[in-house]
């Protein structure tokens, strides 16, 4: 027994050694492999921005050749050449030095209607040219494509005298009866490595170098920015060791360009010790997470002990109280039953006695009969709102009826022992309520009555329901233009047997409004009670959808 001990006691610290160092290996290969992908997705969103500005410049440097067209068109191609020439030296375009010449392409027809393009006026910007851009041919098939388009159209980058170049065509309309008439084409021939140079430039500087080309070209004509430094170079870019590379196809007005993005070495790319500092961190973290989870597993158990003795307790406690609320439930029925039967017998006695006696009491003795009497109705009130009351329960109810409320109020105004000239104002519309209608009915009865019999003049008493719809609950209003309720009693009149007696003449229970806050509550909702302007009081029900 000692010897096996012995070998599991050899055994046992490399085996816990291989499994935190297995733990270490994987967690440093996830981690690596986090941090990898989130400087791919860095460097694609980097590219992504990059590549937006090259849009973005592209589209700003053409700005002046779409304000020249619209210039043609508002005057439908009629300008002279020596206003042709002032728009071709305005100081937007002498800003320019990438913008090598611009012309105007008239439309003319053949007698054979055929249409013609050619240049009917021409202006050229660079200064001390060693050739004149305004040979360069016009493709037919880019101002095919600009007509289509109606919008700039680009050409495949060209070679011409040393120099990379393209060429832009915007199409100029011109309205005749109500329709657009193609009137020609403006075009500006532009360099293109001076072109990059002032859309990327202004940009801030970025740690990768972005080679360009266009990708229909057949002259291998790439651009490379690094360091804010424009150069050709051919169309072998070569490897790149220790940098993240991507290839995107940008389309600018109809023509495919190829960016390639390469990271400088070392940046967006995980550092060589990255692994082993992971790693070795990894192996750390095993040892560490071991231990922690042997705690975690032990504390885990004894929660679970604690768990299982608080459900245990709370259910014993349940079932408590069920027991409690069977016996409380079964004492309302004696109460109003047997506890009733006493009441009714003094009742009926006090009867007899009055009539037997009716010739031979004084008013004294029959005043005191009748107090007897209405104590003893007292009483059997009492009792019966206390059945009510504990039948009303005291925790959420759950129900799937629908009542609609304004139906439901119209018959209770109808019903209701009300004073004379009393009114109930019922102001639609009115919502749907979740709930019963028997607990809808009790809840809006005792607050009507109870507007009522504490009204100073009731002869001339309103009482006013209105709602509006929440987010999560329908806000219910019940406001009367009686006396209101002072602050200090606004908690009050909700307690069991708070009733002073009403204006009426009558004496009430006190446990209408209990009832009401017993049912509000039992729905999840609440009621207040707030000062009504210009008098009265107004009950305020937040009642759940």
């Amino acid at each position: 027994m000692v010897g096996r001990f012995s070998i599991q006691k050899v055994w046992l610290p490399w085996f816990v050694l291989a499994v935190t160092a297995l733990l270490g290996l994987v967690v440093a290969t996830a981690l690596y492999r986090l941090e990898d992908t989130n400087h791919a997705t860095h460097f694609e969103l980097t590219v992504s921005e990059r590549i937006h500005w090259l849009e973005s410049g592209i589209t700003l440097e053409l700005r002046p050749l779409r304000r020249m067209a619209a210039v043609f068109g508002f005057q439908r191609g009629e300008i002279s050449e020596e206003e042709f020439r002032n728009l071709a030296q305005s100081a937007e375009l002498s800003e320019q030095p990438e913008l090598l010449a611009i012309q105007w392409l008239a439309k003319e027809e053949t007698p054979s209607g055929q249409e013609l393009f050619p240049v009917h006026y021409s202006h050229t910007l660079t200064v001390g040219a060693d050739d004149d851009p305004q040979n360069d041919p016009v493709p037919r098939v880019l101002l095919e494509q600009a007509r289509q388009r109606r919008d700039s159209s680009l050409s495949p980058w060209y070679r011409a005298h040393g120099i990379t170049r393209l060429r832009v065509v915007r199409p100029v309309f011109g309205e005749r009866g109500g329709d657009q008439e193609l009137l020609g084409f403006i075009s500006g021939i532009y360099r293109v490595d001076l072109l990059l140079e002032a859309v990327l430039r202004p940009s801030e500087p970025i740690s990768m170098d972005l080679f360009i080309a266009d990708a229909s070209a057949d002259v291998p004509g790439y651009f490379h920015q690094s360091r804010r430094v424009f150069r050709p170079v051919g169309p072998n870019i070569g490897p790149f060791p220790g940098s993240r590379r991507l290839t995107r196809m940008v389309n600018l007005f109809g023509v495919d360009w190829r960016v390639i993005a390469v990271s400088q070495p070392g940046v967006f790319v995980v550092s060589p010790w990255g692994p082993l500092v992971i790693g070795i961190g990894g192996v750390l973290f095993g040892v560490i997470l071991s231990t922690y989870l042997r705690m975690l597993l032990g504390r885990e158990a004894q929660v679970r002990q604690l768990v299982e003795l608080r459900t245990d307790e709370l259910n014993r406690r349940t079932e408590q109280l069920q027991t409690m609320n069977a016996e409380l439930e079964n004492f309302a029925y004696i109460a109003s039953h047997d506890l009733r039967a006493p009441l009714r017998a003094v009742s009926q006695l006090a009867s007899s006695i009055e009539e037997d006696g009716a010739e031979s009491m004084d008013v004294e003795l029959i005043r005191r009969m009748r107090l007897m009497r209405e104590r003893v109705q007292r009483m059997d009130d009492l009792i019966e709102g206390l059945l009510i009351y504990s039948r009303a329960g005291g925790t959420i109810i759950e129900v799937h009826d629908r009542v609609p409320l304004g139906p439901l109020l119209q018959e209770l105004s109808d019903e209701l022992p009300l004073p004379v000239h009393f009114r109930v104002e019922i102001r639609a519309p009115m919502p749907t309520l979740r709930g019963n209608a028997l607990h809808l009915r009790q809840i809006f009865q005792n607050l009507i009555i109870n507007a009522a019999a504490h009204h100073d003049h009731p002869e001339s008493g309103v009482v006013t329901i209105s709602a509006q719809d929440e987010v999560k609950f329908w806000h219910l209003d019940i406001a009367d233009n009686g006396p209101g309720i002072p602050p200090d009693e606004r908690e009050r009149v909700f307690r069991m047997f708070a009733s002073t007696g009403g204006k009426d003449g009558g004496v009430h229970a006190g446990i209408g409004l209990a009832l009401v806050k017993k049912l509000v509550h039992g729905y999840g909702g609440r009621i207040d009670v707030i000062e009504n302007q210009p008098r009265g009081a107004r009950f305020r029900i937040w009642w759940p959808k």
